[in-house]
């Protein structure tokens, strides 16, 4: 059986913190509190903001698709 990963984001009071205490509760899931993806997240569009030297390399479309998949 192929192993399926999904990720659960959420603003704050939005209710991801109660999903991921309720998914912890069954032992066939495994839910985090914390991950790095926000972090990860920011550092990319400081990146490619205008503030940053090189962001001039990257096109409108290649940052959407980047933002896209993420």
């Amino acid at each position: 059986m192929k192993q399926k990963i999904h990720f659960i984001s959420g603003l704050p009071r939005s209710g991801s913190t109660l999903l991921g205490a309720l998914l912890r509760q069954n032992p066939r899931f495994h839910a985090g509190m914390s991950s790095p993806v926000g972090g990860l997240m920011s550092r990319l569009l400081e990146a490619m903001s205008e503030n940053n030297e090189f962001s001039v390399f990257i096109t409108p479309e290649q940052k959407r698709a980047l933002t896209l998949t993420m």
